[in-house]
């Protein structure tokens, strides 16, 4: 990891501030604090605007800051005028220390925060809610916007409107016309929740049937961010071109008890060209209707890739790839795992773990599935692979992934998928089946022997009674003297200590931070973060303590404002912090009885996370998430 620590903190007026001004031009500071008497002038933390009707009337040009007050609120519609630059845009952010600033809107309004025609903003460090349909809603309608950066911000409660269309939720960036579109957009450590309207995170959207490419938004990226009680889709990205989705988690979606508007997804893209969804989690997710998926490639994507992503406790399937009126090309679904999908007998039936799908006249061109591994124990015989796919000959293939069934019904595909170098386990009695084409076969012998198919793949079969012991395999024991050794102090400065022995499981992560030039958590510290956040909630109730250990690079920024901002900003419900000077990261797994059982140097991913807590402590504890379950 790359560190670039600065000095961050000032004293102006007895504020701890966040030093606010990085552009090739410098611009203005205004001051907005709604607790403050009227009349402020806006210029200076003493003297703040104390309205968002005050700031309606100003008109920031390229490199102002516009900074809200933490542990304030402000009632009404954030709706600022102007545009920055490519040199100096303008910037939304906080000051002082405390919570996030709030921005609340009342049912009467649309959305809490709207920019329109509008581009090179930067917006950070705020907390928005209320409103009938949007969140955050920025759109223009002609011309291209350029730079919208939206960076650890709180997003929810939008629950005043009805839900008429997909283009309604809590964080949506869309054109407003086939003639708009968008460059250079992030979304980075945004956290949406709770909306009866039907998206949670979007970029793309709107309803102009299938227009070209050329008018699709170009540079797109979501990442470390958190999307849970949508009605309908996590997060998505439609209409795009270089686009990702990475580091990100969702659940809680397809909550729409009847359908009205389609059938939604965790996480996918959809007109998409060289598009990845990579190290993303998705679990607890459902539909009205079909889908009900953690990931899939859906028609009209072009060179899509869902890579290294964990997709567990699903009604539908964990990674589905589609073709509808429109030829899919050049897909890749390599390194993912996938736990506990189907947990619908219908769905699971209709779409298995891996579903590749195609109707209306659509088709696959170019599908490599590789490397994957599935566990799948559905409640009735469904099989883990489902092809009912229009697929071009020759160009797709299924091959070194590994699959671990309690269904003997492993397969399901036409035999324009080609199979190679597989893993098959099969828990349970009787004969494993693979359906191939037209054919039912009995055993991994017998489709080798009389298809080609499967070549180099191999085939166990253990009792129904060692499926509790399947996760146990994908975990190691180790031991991490240096953890227990180092000398940590917690954010008061006290003495914190790590102990081997206690009541509980404990999770110790090592975690080298630093700060980016606006003053917030860089993105490697952002990515480990956001998947121990998901871990602690699954977990809490069953015993895991995860304990976040946090190395600045710069020892002095242990005790700074800006410190203190970034640990009430990570939202880490109860998670107990300390900081050491000396560490790499590094997590580890801690029995009650004090024994290391499982070590990652580096970076720990939300698969193997996730897989040495089954392992280890059992399944996910879902009914108490929220619940603190251990001291």
């Amino acid at each position: 990891m790359l560190f670039s620590c600065l000095t961050l903190s000032i004293a102006t007026g007895g504020f701890a501030q966040t030093k606010i001004h990085k552009s090739t031009a410098e611009g203005r500071a205004y001051y907005i604090d709604c607790s403050a008497p009227p009349n402020g002038t806006g210029i200076s933390p003493a003297s703040p605007l104390n309205s968002l009707d005050a700031l309606r009337s100003l008109v920031p040009v390229p490199g102002d800051v516009i900074s809200f007050r933490r542990g304030t609120q402000c009632h009404g519609l954030l709706a600022p005028q102007g545009s920055g630059s490519a040199q100096a845009p303008i910037r939304l952010t906080a000051y002082g220390e405390g919570p996030r600033p709030r921005i609340i809107a009342p049912a009467a309004s649309e959305e809490s925060l709207r920019l329109f025609n509008q581009e090179y903003w930067d917006v950070d460090s705020l907390d928005f809610s209320g409103g009938s349909t949007y969140g955050i809603f920025i759109s223009g309608d002609k011309g291209i916007l350029h730079h919208v950066h939206l960076k650890n911000l709180t997003v929810h409660d939008v629950l005043g409107g009805e839900m008429k269309s997909k283009d309604n939720g809590l964080v949506l960036i869309t054109p407003g016309s086939v003639d708009q579109h968008f460059d250079d957009v992030l979304v980075d450590g945004v956290t949406a929740w709770n909306t009866q309207e039907w998206m949670g995170i979007m970029i793309g959207g709107g309803k102009f049937g299938f227009p070209p490419e050329s008018t699709w938004s170009t540079n797109v990226v979501i990442r470390n961010s958190m999307v849970h009680d949508v009605q309908g889709d996590g997060i998505v990205l439609f209409r795009g071109r270089g686009g990702k989705i990475e580091s990100s988690v969702a659940w809680n979606t397809g909550m729409q008890i009847t359908e009205t508007t389609g059938t939604p997804n965790a996480i996918w893209t959809w007109m998409c060209d060289d598009c990845a969804v990579s190290q993303n989690e998705a679990f607890l997710t459902d539909s009205p209707g079909v889908d009900g998926g953690a990931f899939d490639i859906d028609y009209g994507n072009t060179k899509n890739s869902v890579i290294d992503n964990y997709g567990h406790d699903t009604q539908g399937y964990c990674i589905a790839v589609f073709g509808a009126g429109f030829v899919t090309r050049e897909s890749t679904v390599h390194g993912n795992v996938c736990v506990n999908n189907g947990r619908s007998p219908r769905m699971a039936n209709y779409q298995g773990a891996i579903f590749l799908y195609t109707w209306n006249g659509g088709s696959i061109d170019g599908l490599t599935v590789e490397n994957n591994t599935v566990y799948w124990g559905p409640y009735e015989k469904a099989p883990a692979l489902l092809n009912n796919a229009q697929i071009m000959a020759g160009t797709t293939v299924f091959r070194n992934n590994k699959i671990y069934s309690t269904s003997p019904w492993l397969v399901k595909s036409s035999s324009a998928l080609a199979f190679a170098q597989n893993k098959y386990t099969y828990f349970g009695a009787g004969k494993a089946e693979w359906q191939w084409g037209a054919r039912t076969f009995s055993g991994l012998p017998q489709i080798q022997q009389a298809t080609q198919q499967e070549d180099g793949s191999t085939f166990d079969q253990q009792p129904l009674s060692q499926w509790s012991n399947v996760f146990r395999a994908a975990s190691a024991r180790s031991n991490a003297d240096e953890v227990f050794s180092r000398k940590y102090i917690n954010v008061a400065g006290q003495p914190f200590t790590i102990s081997r022995t206690g009541k509980n499981w404990r999770l110790y992560c090592e975690v080298p931070v630093s700060f980016d030039e606006q003053g917030l958590i860089d993105d490697d510290a952002l990515k480990q973060i956001v998947f121990l956040k998901s871990l602690d909630q699954q977990y809490r109730a069953r015993g895991l303590k995860v304990v976040l250990l946090l190395v600045p690079e710069n020892s002095q920024e242990i005790r700074s404002a800006v410190m203190r901002n970034a640990i009430s900003d990570l939202d880490l419900n109860g998670i107990p912090v300390a900081f050491s000077k000396a560490g790499g990261e590094q997590s580890i797994l801690v029995s009650p009885q004090g024994e290391v059982v499982q070590q990652w140097k580096g970076f720990a991913g939300p698969a193997a996370l996730g897989l040495a807590a089954r392992a280890w402590i059992g399944e996910p504890a879902y009914s108490q998430m929220g619940v603190n379950g251990n001291e």
